[in-house]
């Protein structure tokens, strides 16, 4: 909006310009009918000039007036040391021994997941484990349990990292046991909820559809 102000802005003051000295022309050739014209269309241009100038200056005022959005600051997470001779089950054991919330743990292990190199056959060997988990009705059996609650959670989010966007079967299977597992950690569902049974009823149909020939 500003860009086309300030064009028009300039334009009327170059026409403005212009009519004025056609007008002063024609008064030197003593042609005073042209001349008052000229001055006519001088004086609107001139209005328009003033009108823009002072649009202008409006919505500079404002821009500059009106403040950035700050960044949305990263929730602040307990830092976990990482070294090539510590291995995943050591940092959940480390994140669950936190004098922190669940929910701060739940971040912190998130955070470490986002991070951590999976091999393909580490992801295989966590697919078998979550599916296990879930059709022997452990998963949520004992939800006081934080370093196993953590332990599928980091699981769960590698898998769903590594296989990104991809719509297949075993990404949405695993995508809701991560949900169910981070909801009863954090206490935001008990683990007979209806959240918790739709979820099931969505994670069923992908586990028949994993498991059919």
């Amino acid at each position: 909006m500003i860009n086309i102000l300030v064009g028009i802005f300039l334009l009327s003051g170059f026409i403005a310009a212009i009519f004025l000295l056609l007008a002063i022309f024609n008064f030197i050739k003593l042609d005073k009918i042209k001349a008052v014209k000229m001055l006519k269309f001088t004086g609107i241009s001139i209005v328009i000039f003033i009108l823009c100038f002072i649009a202008v200056g409006e919505l500079g005022l404002n821009n500059a007036e009106t403040p950035k959005k700050e960044k949305q600051e990263e929730k602040p997470v307990a830092k976990i040391e990482t070294s090539d001779n510590v291995t995943w089950q050591d940092k959940v054991k480390e994140i669950a021994g936190l004098n922190n919330t669940p929910t701060e743990k739940f971040d912190t292990i998130v955070a470490y997941a986002k991070k951590y190199p999976s091999t393909k056959a580490e992801i295989k060997e966590f697919e078998n484990y979550i599916i296990a988990e879930y059709k022997n009705k452990k998963y949520l059996a004992d939800i006081k349990n934080e370093t196993y609650l953590l332990s599928n959670i980091f699981k769960a989010f590698v898998i769903n990292r590594y296989y990104g966007d991809e719509e297949t079967p075993i990404n949405d299977f695993v995508y809701g046991f991560y949900q169910n597992s981070n909801n009863v950690l954090r206490g935001i569902e008990s683990s007979n909820s209806n959240t918790i049974k739709y979820n099931e009823r969505q994670m069923d149909k992908a586990l028949a559809a994993i498991e059919s020939p």
